[in-house]
C-alpha cells in the first residue's frame, strides 16, 4: 500500500490492547531524539522535531474502551457494519476482519503537519506491529500491521487469509468454526427469515459450547437481584418519587435479600447515592429487560421471544418479590440448559445488529423491534455466556 502513501494526513490505528502507558513508551521508543508532550488524562501524545528554524509536530488523540465507554462502543459498532455489508472477494478473510473489530479496545487518530510521507509511513507500521493493530487508511481501507490490504470498500483483499489475536483479556476463545456454532447461527437466520428481518449473513459464527462457559446459577440470581433493585430505583425516581422515599425503599429491599454485595462498581454508585441524574435514571430503568433474561434463565420466565415488547415489570418483579429471602429465590430456579443459553446468545447478538444497522441509517428497525430491548438482552446473554470473561459493568455488545 505504499503507492498510497503521498497525499494524506491523517488514518486511524485499532487495537485491542488499552494500555495508555504502554502506548506512551512505544512512541517515545520510536522518536528518542524528540519532544514528547502527553495530555494528563493521555488521550492525545504530541511529538515535535525542532530544526534550525522550524518545528514540525504529529498528534495521537487516543481513545479507549475504558477512557471513552459511551463513544467507543458504537463507533466500532459502526465499523463493523460498515465493512460487514461489503461484498469481498475474500469472504473468510472479512469474517475474520469483523471478528478482529470485535476485540478492539483502542483506536488512535493520527495528526500531521504535512502528508504522510514514507518514513512516517513505516514509524506507524512499526506502531502497528507493536501494538497488533490494523490501519483504517484513506477512505475506506483497512491495512493490517505490515501495509497489506485487509479488505477496502470494493471489497478487494491482499491477502488470501488474516490470523485474529487480540489482548488475552479480551480473546474470548478459539476462532475456530465449530460444527456447533454452525448450526446455532444457521437457525438464527432461519428465524429472522421467518419473521421477515433482513440479517447479515456475513456476522460471524458465535464460539461453539467447548470455548463456553456459563454462569452459576448463584451468579445468575444475584445479578438479577442487582438488576432488579437498580431498575427499581431508576422506576422510582423517573415516576417522580422523592429521593428520600426513593432511598428508604431501596434499602429496604438490598436488606430483604442481602443484596449489598451482588451489586457491580457502578450500580453501587447509582444505588447509593442520592438521588440521581436524568440519563441514569433512564439508563437503568431499562435493565429490567436485563433482569428479564435473568429470569428466563432462571426458569421463571417461560420464554423471551423476539425483543418487540418490553418486558412486564409487575410480573417480572413479582418473581422476586413473593421469595422470603434471596436462599428462597436461589433454591425455586431452574437452571436452563448451555445449549439454549447460547441460542439465545446467538439469535440476540443477529437481532441487535439489525437494530444497530437501522439507527446508523436512521431508520426505525423493521417488524417492531425495539433497539433498547435487543440492547439490554444482547448484554445480559453476553454476561451469561461469559462473552471475553468481562464483569458487568465492562460486557461489550458488538455488533
Amino acid at each position: 500500500m505504499r503507492k498510497m502513501v503521498n497525499g494524506l494526513k491523517n488514518c486511524a490505528l485499532y487495537s485491542s490492547r488499552f494500555d495508555l502507558d504502554e502506548l506512551h513508551g512505544l512512541i517515545a521508543s520510536l522518536y528518542p531524539e524528540d519532544t514528547i508532550e502527553q495530555k494528563p488524562d493521555k488521550t492525545h501524545i504530541r511529538v515535535t522535531r525542532k530544526k534550525w528554524f522550524s518545528k514540525k509536530s504529529k498528534g495521537f488523540n487516543i481513545m479507549t474502551s475504558q477512557t471513552h465507554p459511551e463513544e467507543f462502543g458504537p463507533m466500532i459498532q459502526g465499523m463493523m457494519n460498515f465493512f460487514g455489508q461489503i461484498e469481498a472477494e475474500r469472504p473468510l478473510v472479512q469474517e475474520k476482519v469483523l471478528i478482529k473489530c470485535s476485540t478492539l479496545n483502542m483506536v488512535i487518530g493520527i495528526e500531521t503537519d504535512e502528508d504522510i510521507d514514507e518514513t512516517f509511513y513505516g514509524e506507524l507500521l512499526q506502531l502497528a506491529s507493536a501494538l497488533d493493530a490494523v490501519i483504517f487508511w484513506g477512505g475506506g481501507s483497512l491495512l493490517n500491521a505490515q501495509g497489506q490490504l485487509l479488505l477496502d470498500m470494493a471489497g478487494r483483499s491482499e491477502v488470501e487469509d488474516y490470523t485474529v489475536t487480540a489482548h488475552t483479556s479480551y480473546l474470548h476463545a478459539d476462532l475456530q468454526e465449530t460444527e456447533s456454532g454452525k448450526k446455532r447461527k444457521a437457525r438464527s437466520e432461519r428465524i429472522l427469515a421467518e419473521q421477515g428481518i433482513p440479517y447479515n449473513a456475513n456476522l460471524p459464527v458465535r464460539a461453539g459450547e467447548e470455548h463456553t462457559t456459563i454462569r452459576s446459577k448463584e451468579e445468575v440470581a444475584a445479578r438479577a437481584v442487582a438488576l432488579c433493585i437498580a431498575a427499581l430505583k431508576g422506576e422510582c425516581l423517573g415516576a417522580g418519587e422523592s429521593a428520600e422515599d426513593t432511598a428508604a425503599l431501596v434499602q429496604e429491599v438490598i436488606d430483604k435479600y442481602g443484596a449489598e454485595r451482588f451489586f457491580s462498581p457502578a450500580e453501587r454508585d447509582f444505588v447509593h447515592q442520592f438521588g440521581a441524574e436524568h440519563q441514569d435514571v433512564i439508563a437503568y430503568s431499562w435493565g429490567y429487560e436485563a433482569y428479564a433474561v435473568m429470569l428466563w434463565a432462571l426458569g421463571y420466565i417461560d420464554q423471551l421471544g423476539a425483543p418487540t415488547e418490553i418486558c412486564n415489570v409487575s410480573q417480572a418483579v413479582g418473581h422476586l418479590q413473593r421469595k422470603e429471602d434471596f436462599a428462597a429465590f436461589v433454591a425455586d430456579a431452574t437452571m436452563r440448559g448451555k445449549s439454549e443459553i447460547m441460542d439465545e446468545a446467538d439469535l440476540i447478538y443477529r437481532y441487535n445488529w439489525v437494530c444497530v444497522d437501522s439507527r446508523i441509517k436512521g431508520q426505525e428497525p423493521p417488524a417492531g423491534l425495539i433497539g433498547g430491548v435487543a440492547y439490554e438482552r444482547h448484554r445480559a446473554l453476553n454476561w451469561l455466556i461469559c462473552y471475553m470473561d468481562q464483569d458487568w459493568d465492562d460486557v461489550r455488545t458488538d455488533t
